[in-house]
């Protein structure tokens, strides 16, 4: 009895690989049949550096035919995603296929933080991760500036985008401090609507310049300046509800537990 038991046992794993290793043969030579039907690309919304038109002509001038003339099993998916990575404007690319033929490419772009404007006039911006990114021809994201007293040789400079990273020692007003509250303001619904650009100015201080109002905010040194915009952000619910956005041409937030408003000159 046990041994008719195991006989049946043995038989049933000898059928069953059977199975497995013909359902396998089958699909590998249905695979090896099957023909390119479509290509998908999806990029994030958040930017529009890439476009679709973009990515196929990356992948023509790379020699990646993707259309019905070419074998599914021909596609290399790794060296679409290694031609469509080396677009300077590409954080990812991810690259895959199903088995009706149907080409997947989904890529992230890279976010511009804020755009940055030398005194030696070179413009660019600086990604998420502090990186340098060209400025697009066709495209411009709409993220605040950092301009004024910065020279371009703040940064480093090097023919791979991936060389370029800020450097933090070259003046007291480290460039990387300045990012750091940049990315403070956008973080915040507030400040990432109303002020439009952060200014250096010769004093190796920090200016702002808001959208509404027409004003500059002196915030001075960047100590403490979360406690300094938070006194911003009272004087523009409370004094300015009362006098009105132009009713001064400087509010000064650099001295301590202070904020110091000059009244604009109107005669």
């Amino acid at each position: 009895m046990k041994i008719r038991k195991a006989y049946k046992i043995i038989v049933g794993i000898i059928l069953v690989t059977a199975y497995i290793v013909a359902t396998g043969i089958f699909v590998k030579r249905k695979y090896a049949e099957l023909t390119c039907n479509s290509i998908s690309i999806e990029i994030d919304n958040a930017h529009s550096f890439v476009s679709n038109d973009v990515v196929k002509k990356i992948l023509s001038d790379g020699g990646m035919v993707i259309d019905s003339t070419v074998k599914f099993s021909e596609i290399d998916f790794a060296e679409i995603e290694r031609l469509v990575n080396e677009n300077v404007y590409v954080e990812e690319t991810q690259a895959y296929g199903d088995f009706k033929g149907n080409v997947f490419v989904k890529i992230k772009q890279r976010a511009p933080m804020v755009r940055i404007m030398t005194e030696d006039s070179a413009s660019f911006y600086l990604d998420s991760r502090m990186k340098v990114m060209p400025l697009c021809d066709y495209y411009t994201a709409d993220v605040m500036v950092l301009s004024g007293h910065l020279r371009s040789n703040c940064f480093y400079s090097s023919d791979s985008v991936d060389n370029y990273n800020v450097n933090t020692d070259k003046n007291s007003l480290k460039i990387d401090d300045i990012c750091k509250f940049v990315d403070y303001l956008q973080s915040d619904e507030l400040w990432s609507n109303q002020i439009a650009q952060v200014y250096v100015n010769a004093s190796n201080e920090v200016e702002l310049v808001p959208r509404v109002g027409n004003h500059i905010i002196l915030l001075g040194e960047l100590d403490s300046y979360e406690k300094k915009m938070n006194k911003l952000e009272a004087m523009y619910s409370e004094g300015f509800a009362i006098s009105g956005w132009n009713a001064y041409s400087l509010i000064n937030l650099k001295y301590k537990d202070q904020v110091i408003c000059k009244r604009r000159n109107n005669g």
